[in-house]
Order: structure tokens, then sequence, then C-alpha cells
């Protein structure tokens, strides 16, 4: 779930009467490319609104002129610039250092105003100033990195002259970055690929021109500086898989471009059985089905990875690899396949014939019933060390969970059902846990 910060009102009521109280004593002079060392103390002049303390420097920039401000050091900082009073930029609250970028909107000398986050914040400085080359519209090639600056969004050529797996980096310290990529067979985008939120793209391409557009998150938010850089992938293509058999014990790279992949795989006899499939650059999402078995997965595994386990009856099974967000990247697929303990749980479920068993860790049992007479039925599971939980399927479809409806944390299902063949699925809420429980299924 993201957040669009908006902030610029927040910053101008904020700074603005600092900025008029400041007009006795002239700003300090700034230069394009240089740096000024300074320290807010409980000297700097004061905004009466929310106690926050700020010193004011001044610059001269040519229309159309982008510079980059950005504050180190101990003071926990905002950055602001104005123009005859009125706000033209402000920084974010996106990490620790406070950066902001200006485009010039016509020539002048602007204001920058460094203040404290809050009226506690104090404490030494240096603001760094830096012009932006701004991209010159020529087509990107591998190799190559850009700098530009937006306050919406950007298209940029991308000319591909070799079949190859390429990498494609958008970074800024000023916005949520987000990149797409659309061209022969291609139409992908990433958000949060990269590092921290930064985006990144990584798919093989064929020979031919792209459209490049780079834009930031949200439909609000802050203008700013970024870069693009385009560099050929070190993953050789006879080693990434795009689907097809899965052997039990081995793991697979394969390289994710909007459309899932296939896998097949066979038990020869009951297994407790793990799938897990992980990445940096993508969210992955796991799709497992065959023999009655309808289970997904997003992020039951580290982080964004996804994972499934649980207890498979003999039979061939189809896993789909995929992204629950836009994106294109390397992922690994790993299958382990491991005899059944005895004890665990998993079966046939007989009317008013309670079941002692054992959830192994990070586990879903399987449990299947017959319904011959419509009527009411309850589901229970009981364990005093895990949090229960319950799902109620019958041809794939989902008819009733529950978590709590038992009391404490043993779940309960109640619900009318139809003649036919039902599955259960006893898990942990906590996806990790496992331990002793109960099961019951009875007739009301």
């Amino acid at each position: 779930m993201k957040t669009v910060h908006t902030l610029s009102l927040a910053i101008a009521l904020a700074i603005a009467p600092a900025l008029v109280q400041a007009q006795a004593t002239d700003p300090a002079p700034l230069s394009i490319g240089g740096e000024v060392r300074g320290e807010i103390t409980s000297r700097s002049s004061l905004n009466h609104q929310d106690g926050s303390r700020s010193q004011l420097y001044r610059v001269d920039l040519r229309e159309g002129e982008v510079a980059t401000f950005k504050v180190t050091g101990a003071l926990r900082a905002r950055l602001a610039a104005f123009l005859d009073n009125e706000l033209v930029g402000s920084s974010n609250d996106r990490g620790e250092t406070a950066s902001l970028t200006i485009r010039a909107r016509r020539a002048g000398r602007y204001t920058i105003a460094v203040s404290g986050t809050d009226a506690s914040s104090y404490g030494p400085y240096t603001l760094i100033s830096s012009r932006v080359d701004t991209y010159n519209g020529q087509a990107l090639r591998v190799g190559s990195t850009i700098g530009d600056w937006t306050d919406g969004e950007r298209e940029l050529p991308l000319q591909i002259d070799r079949d190859g797996i390429y990498t494609i980096d958008m970074m800024s310290d000023d916005f949520d970055a987000v990149l797409a990529l659309d061209g022969p067979g291609v139409s992908v985008s990433n958000d949060d690929g990269g590092e921290g939120s930064n985006a990144r793209l990584t798919l093989r391409l064929a020979p031919g021109r792209y459209r490049l557009t780079a834009k930031r998150y949200g439909s609000e938010g802050a203008s700013g500086a970024y870069r693009i850089s385009v560099t050929a992938s070190s993953f050789e293509t006879g080693d990434l898989r795009e689907g097809g058999e899965l052997a039990i014990g081995s793991t697979v790279t394969g390289l994710y471009a909007g459309r899932p992949h296939t896998y097949r795989f066979t038990l020869p006899q009951r297994r407790v059985v793990r799938l897990d499939m992980r990445s940096d650059e993508i969210d992955p999402l796991m799709r497992l089905s065959g023999q009655g078995v309808q289970k997904e997965d997003d992020d039951g595994g580290e982080r964004l990875n996804a994972r499934i386990g649980m207890l498979l009856e003999a039979g061939t099974y189809t896993l789909e690899a995929d992204s629950a967000t836009p994106g294109a990247g390397p992922y690994t697929l790993s299958l382990t396949a491991t005899e059944v303990p005895e004890g665990a749980g998993g079966g046939a479920l007989t009317i008013g014939r309670p079941v002692e068993t054992a959830l192994l860790p990070g586990m879903t049992d399987r449990w299947s019933f017959e319904v011959r007479s419509a009527g009411d039925y309850a589901i229970e599971m009981r364990s005093s060390q895990i949090d229960s939980y319950l799902s109620l399927t019958k041809d794939g479809n989902e008819v009733a969970s529950d978590d709590d409806g038992a009391g404490g944390l043993d779940a309960r299902i109640v619900q009318r059902l139809q003649p036919g063949r039902y599955v259960v699925e006893a898990s942990a809420l906590d996806g990790d846990a496992g331990g002793p429980y109960r099961i019951l299924l009875e007739r009301r």
C-alpha cells in the first residue's frame, strides 16, 4: 500500500512566515555548484506557526535552469524554494537527507530556506547545490546513463541493437520512481524493483526501438531529478526458464516479463511439499492446482516472496509463477518433497468422529468429506498451540473460511451444504507455526 506525500502546502505554511520575518536580514549568497555550512540554533529566524527555525540563502538562476539542493549533517532538515515570496518547490520526507530539485520558471533571484523539521530540530548542516544537465532527447543505448528532471512524466526512446537481457534502472532521491517500457512484444512497468523506491526492469529484449516512460508514483507528489541507466545483464539466456517440467529437489531461475510461467511436477506418492518463489525485483505470486487442489500465495515467504507448503497426494500438479504487481525481472523457483511424518494430518473426515493430529510448521493439511444429504454442518479446529484457520472449498471454489469462530484462537465453520465432495484446508494463521490440533465434522 503506497502513501503519496503532498507536503508543499504544509511546508509553505510552515516556512513562509519565517521567510517574511527574515526579510530584514539579507539571505546569504549561494552559487550553483558550491556549498555552504550553517547551523540552526535558537537564534535562527523563528516561525511562530510551528516553532521551527530557518536560515535563508539566495541563488540566481536562468530561465529553464535545473538545480538540486541537498542538506547533509546532524540537522533534521527541510528545504523550500521561493521566488518573490511564492513557494516553487519543497523537499519531501523520504529518507534522512533533505533534497530539492527545481526548474527555474523564469530568470531571477530565488530564495532557498533551510529549516528544521520541527521546533526541536537544531544542529549544524551543509547545503550543497549542483546543476542538473537535462536529457538532450537522443535515443538511449546500452551502456548509457542520463540525468533529467520532471514534474510529470517523460518519454524517452531506447534503441536495442542485439538480442539479449538488459537491466534498466530509474533512480531518484526526490520522488518514488515509476518506469514503463513499451515496444516490440513488450509492455511492462515497475515501481519498486530497484533499491528503496527506485524502479528496475530486467528483461529480454529483441533488436528494435522501444519507448521508456519515466514518472513519479501517484497523481500528486514532488517534482525532481532522476537518472536512467541501461546495462547488459550478466544472465545467460540458456540458463533461464519460462516454464516446463519442474524436478523434485531442483531450483530453477526464470525471467518474468509480465506473463505467468507455467510449470508441472509429478509426485509418485503422498508427500510434504514446499514451493518457494523468490525475487528482489518483482513481487512473486504462485498458483498451484491439480488433484483437487487450488492454492494461491503472494507473501507467504520472507519479505514479498511467495511460499506454499502442503501435504499433497500422488499425482501431477501445475504451478504458475507470476507477479502480484507490474514488473519484470529474475526469480528463483524451488521444489522440495519429503516423506510424510507419522501423525501428520490430512485425509478423510467422518461425521461425528474427531481426529487428533498435528500440523507441520508452515504446512496446510487437506481433509475431504462427502455430503450425501443437504443440511447444516459444522467443522471445528481446536489447538492449544496454534491460531487455527479453516477454509472450506467445493470444486476448487471457496465456500467459507474462519479464524476465531470457535472462541479464542480456535476456528469453526457452520454452513448449510448441498450434496457433493468438499475439501477442508486446516492451517495456522501464522503461516510458519505448527503443533497438535483436533478437527471435528458434525451435522447440526
